[in-house]
């Protein structure tokens, strides 16, 4: 265990939620809270490079066959579709706050949001063709007028496809959940099932030794315990959580209860589980309560409408 889980489980020691009386803002639980997500100087934000970032979200002529877009796979609410079965078996992992994880997508080389999407848009099963998909949107002259009020100029390129996706993936966050608002002194944001849920979270359930910060997650990798499964896999954020209709990173579980089972459990005796993983004597109320707490962990919605795609 590192310095900061040893740091972040004292304090919560010594604030739980249930004795938070003070209508002020708690200082040693604000780290819990989502603020403004930094966007690197070398790819500043501006409102029309995010716009372009999102028409190329939702736009499948970025994909080899152009059938495929970013937002066909990246949807909590349904597992991995459009890539052959023996290519892509997992629920792809959802974007909510993607510019809080340290990695993204198991690649310890790669630092920044913007190294993770190159590596994912010119990947053999995304971008075959780095030269076609240029042209191909090179030639349509609804994207030439975005990439010019974007970036000044109406040259397309690879570069700044990346850095247009980047952008709008670092504006898809979830905050300011009932969670948050307590903690900012808002006493009767959460209530008292979701607080006896925090308390479990944290002392009986053990939940807090992998999910924690902000993004509720410690970017790290590890093994679930599913039996079949080999990978360890990244910690999810359990922000929204209680919007997904399918659970872990398989889509092994249909519902927040079954997942909450598994994990009370130890994980399944045939599975791959980590050191972390152990059975937690949790009551039928227990875990209701937890359930809750998940439930208070949902932010304002995030708008999803579906932009105008350029006609070629």
């Amino acid at each position: 265990m590192n310095r900061f889980f040893f740091i972040l489980v004292s304090i919560l020691a010594f604030f739980p939620l249930s004795g938070c009386k003070d209508k002020r803002p708690n200082p040693d639980l604000e780290k819990f809270v989502v603020k403004n997500v930094i966007h690197p100087s070398n790819n500043p934000f501006n409102e029309d490079k995010v716009e372009l970032g999102k028409i190329l979200y939702f736009d499948p002529r970025l994909s080899y066959k152009e059938d495929v877009s970013c937002a066909s796979c990246h949807n909590s609410a349904s597992p991995s579709e459009g890539f052959p079965r023996n290519k892509i078996h997992n629920s792809a992992p959802s974007l909510t706050n993607v510019a809080l994880y340290k990695d993204v997508f198991k690649d310890p080389e790669a630092i920044e949001l913007e190294d993770i999407v190159k590596e994912k848009v010119h990947s053999s099963l995304v971008l075959r063709d780095e030269a076609k998909t240029v042209q191909r949107l090179s030639s349509i002259q609804g994207y030439r007028e975005l990439f010019n009020r974007a970036f000044g100029t109406p040259e397309i390129t690879l570069d700044r496809i990346v850095l247009s996706l980047s952008t709008f993936q670092r504006t898809i966050v979830s905050k300011n959940s009932s969670f948050d608002r307590f903690v900012m002194g808002e006493e009767t944001a959460l209530t008292p099932a979701q607080i006896r849920g925090w308390n479990i979270f944290q002392n009986k359930a053990k939940c807090v030794q992998c999910h924690h910060g902000p993004n509720f997650s410690d970017s790290e990798l590890h093994a679930t315990g599913l039996p079949g499964i080999k990978d360890k896999v990244r910690t999810p954020t359990l922000r929204d959580v209680s919007k997904k209709k399918l659970f872990m990173h398989n889509g092994a579980f249909g519902s927040l209860e079954d997942t909450v089972n598994h994990f009370a459990e130890g994980g399944h005796a045939k599975g791959l589980r980590d050191p972390l993983l152990k059975p937690a004597e949790l009551s039928d109320q227990d875990k209701k309560d937890l359930i809750e707490f998940l439930k208070a962990l949902e932010g304002e919605p995030i708008q999803w409408e579906i932009p105008s795609i350029p006609k070629a």
